[in-house]
Parts: structure tokens; C-alpha cells; sequence
């Protein structure tokens, strides 16, 4: 993983749907149809399968995108009672993930939370905290075909 391999900043929202019309009437932005999803994480508490909501700009494959989440409390998306916006994330596509992820834990930025698989494996993404930045989010490249695929979706 190098900082080319850098595709989206995620910022995490109070209202989603007032955020992206707000990016949109003010930059120009337009969104993908927001998604409703349920995963299984493992967090550094312990396990949750939270719902989230989440939607990415339309943009050019190979441009850095923005993904909105909308905030909910108990999960990673959670800035903090009365924060309206804050960023969450960069995300980078990692390939292979799992030895990615390794290795940004043995340089001190442990797994803060993550989708596993049966056998314990990051699959799908995971989000580190760095010590002197932001949060890193390593997103399996397994996800980009079908991800780009919903991005870009007429009518979104």
C-alpha cells in the first residue's frame, strides 16, 4: 500500500441526506443512492453488527472520492455527542488486506475495528488510528469492482 493507492476521505455526518445536498448545492457534488448496510465488526470493545448509512460522490475511477456516513452512537461512526461532521478516514485499497493490516499494527497503529471472516482474517476493510493523523481505512480491492459499479450508477 503507497499514498497512490489513496481513493476516498470518509466524513462522518449528522444527517446525511442534509450533507450531501448541502455538497451538492454548494460544490457541485453528486451522489451515489445512499446505502442502508448491517456488518458484523470487531472492535477493539468487542463485536457489533451495527446498521449504517453511507453514500460516495460520483466521480471519475482513480479520483479521490468523498463518502458520507451518517453518525451513529455505539458504532465507529460515532464523532461524539453534538459534533455535527468531523473526518472519520482516508481510505487506500490494500492488497492482500490481511498482511496490509498486519503490518500497520506492528508499526504501532493497531486494528481499531474491522469485518472479519470465519477465521479471524480481516476481509472487506479495516480502520487503524495512527498516533500522528488521521484514521487509515484499507479497503480490500476484491470490493472496487461492485463498489465503483453502485458509484456509478445512473439515477444515483
Amino acid at each position: 500500500m503507497t499514498f497512490t493507492d489513496l481513493y476516498h476521505v470518509g466524513v462522518v455526518v449528522a444527517d446525511l441526506d442534509a450533507a450531501a445536498a448541502e455538497f451538492e448545492q454548494l460544490l457541485g457534488v453528486r451522489w451515489a443512492r445512499p446505502r442502508q448496510q448491517t456488518l458484523r465488526i470487531r472492535t477493539q470493545e468487542g463485536t457489533i453488527t451495527p446498521q449504517f448509512r453511507y453514500t460516495y460522490s460520483q466521480g471519475i475511477t482513480g479520483q479521490p472520492l468523498i463518502e458520507l456516513i451518517e453518525a451513529a452512537e455505539g458504532t465507529p461512526w460515532w464523532p461524539g455527542a453534538g459534533v455535527t461532521s468531523a473526518l472519520h478516514h482516508i481510505g487506500f485499497w490494500a492488497d492482500p488486506l490481511a498482511s496490509t493490516a498486519a503490518r500497520l499494527s506492528a508499526a504501532g497503529a493497531p486494528v481499531e475495528a474491522a469485518v472479519l471472516d470465519r477465521s479471524g482474517s480481516p476481509k472487506v476493510f479495516t480502520y487503524h488510528q495512527l498516533v500522528h493523523g488521521p484514521r487509515v481505512e484499507l479497503v480490500d480491492p476484491a470490493q472496487q469492482e461492485a463498489m465503483y459499479a453502485w458509484i456509478n450508477e445512473e439515477g444515483g
